[in-house]
């Protein structure tokens, strides 16, 4: 059986999922292994791969599955960034100037509500315009104050709960988990190159080449 025919794998209950998963990982790694919801540091201006998120041919790993350490070849189903629709309007609203209505991004926004009802809390054109309104405001807020850090600290480990979602594939390097698109790609385009961001998914073998550490560590 191969990774595409299988599902994620279950996750502990919310209250354990932290604490439980942080103790397994530590006897089965040491104490360099991953926690959950760890916050890494990384540079969007270097990402170049997302994870495929397609349930039907690849497992789907969400917040849930936070510092899980998974074999197999999941961390092979990547895209080229630029697959992100939503990188890609951010990207041509605020380097290039581009009216968010000409950016694709609310025909692309409307036929997800067409087959889902709703879809990113919208349901209504209306509602896709307010939501873009405050993706404008969160632009403004970085590029006026940097990208904000809300890490905190939870048994001696910095966690990042809500923050970019980033895997880490079997070389040590990152691969964006497709959950944060818009601050990726508000990122970008002010050309920041220090961002921090939630730990995903860890392939055994970046344990095996210390790989976490260098993302651990808050680059100069």
């Amino acid at each position: 059986m191969t990774d595409a025919a299988c599902s994620a794998p279950k996750a502990p209950f919310v209250l354990l999922r932290g604490a439980l998963r942080d103790a397994l990982n530590l006897v089965a790694q040491g104490g360099g292994a991953p926690r959950a919801q760890e916050r890494i540091w990384i540079d969007p201006s270097r990402l170049t791969r997302i994870y495929t998120r397609n349930p039907a041919q690849t497992p789907d790993y969400k917040r849930r599955h936070s510092g899980m350490v998974l074999a197999g070849d999941w961390d092979r189903h990547t895209e080229p960034l630029d697959a992100s629709w939503k990188i890609a309007a951010c990207l041509t609203h605020f380097r290039d100037g581009v009216p968010w209505k000409d950016t694709g991004v609310y025909d692309h926004m409307a036929a997800m509500i067409a087959e889902r009802g709703q879809f990113d809390s919208c349901r209504t054109m209306d509602d896709i315009i307010a939501r873009y309104e405050k993706i404008d405001a969160l632009y403004s807020e970085i590029r006026k104050n940097g990208f904000r850090d809300n890490t905190i600290w939870r048994f001696g480990t910095p966690r990042l709960p809500e923050g970019v979602y980033i895997h880490v594939d079997r070389h040590g390097a990152p691969i964006f988990g497709a959950i944060g698109n818009h601050r990726v790609g508000i990122a970008r385009a002010l050309g920041l190159t220090r961002i921090p961001a939630q730990l995903g998914v860890v392939h055994p073998g970046a344990l095996d080449s210390n790989s976490l550490t260098q993302l651990r560590t808050v680059p100069a």
